[in-house]
């Protein structure tokens, strides 16, 4: 006999019958004993099997977001700016008897998605320059220039992103007086090699008013100097 069998539970059950007579009442009383067994829930006589050791589930990491960052084009230089990435690309426009103008150019830049291009800063400026030395020096001459466009004695950055005048840096006596023909005077960039020289359509007075990289007020329409053309566009950075 089990353990769980030895275990009894005495019930006693009464049981009351409710006579009423003439308005008063008897309770009659009887009752017996019974001798009932029940199980304890916590007595089996079988054994519960235990559950092997189960190994974790794993825990996977949240994912983390992909980051979006902006990125120039194959031959653009990159430059970060307060509000972005900005791309610039130094161009040759194959031209070097100076017809080339500052629509021009603007045509060039607007064909590749972007706009003549300002400098943000003194690293802008310098970065542009010593790239455009080196194309120039590649196509056999030691000066050229670069532009973009402005108002009259209010020059300004005509990007649309380019901020402030940290970019700026004239050579000297620039901007000077002259009326150029036009509604407004353009700005190019001198590019310029230490072993410059002048020759023909070059100009005596440039080699003690510039080094590579000052700003010159010019006139926006062609026939322009120096004769070899460079442009510059811009735009902003392409979210990947």
């Amino acid at each position: 006999m089990s353990k769980c069998d030895t275990m009894k539970k005495i019930v006693k059950v009464i049981e009351f019958d409710d006579d009423v007579v003439e308005g008063r009442s008897s309770i009659g009383r009887k009752g017996h004993e019974l001798r009932s067994s029940s199980s304890s829930a916590s007595c089996s006589s079988e054994e519960q099997p235990r559950r092997g050791n189960r190994r974790p589930f794993p825990v996977r990491r949240p994912q983390r977001p992909t980051e979006i960052k902006e990125t120039c084009d194959d031959g653009w230089l990159e430059f970060k700016r307060p509000n972005g990435v900005w791309c610039i690309l130094v161009g040759y426009s194959g031209v070097s008897n100076g017809w080339y103008s500052q629509q021009d150019a603007q045509n060039a830049c607007t064909g590749m998605g972007a706009v003549l291009t300002g400098f943000q800063n003194e690293n802008e400026r310098m970065t542009v320059a010593e790239e455009a030395l080196k194309k120039t020096t590649a196509v056999g001459r030691t000066v050229a220039g670069l532009c973009n466009c402005g108002p009259y004695n209010t020059f300004q950055w005509t990007d649309g992103d380019t901020m402030g005048i940290e970019g700026f840096k004239w050579g000297i006596c620039e901007p000077d007086n002259t009326n150029w023909p036009g509604a407004t005077a353009c700005i190019q960039q001198f590019i310029m090699a230490p072993n410059f020289v002048p020759g023909p359509g070059d100009s005596v007075n440039w080699k003690p008013a510039f080094v590579n990289g000052d700003l010159d007020k010019y006139q926006c329409n062609s026939q322009v100097h120096p004769w070899t053309r460079f442009y510059i566009c811009g735009k902003r950075g392409v979210r990947r």
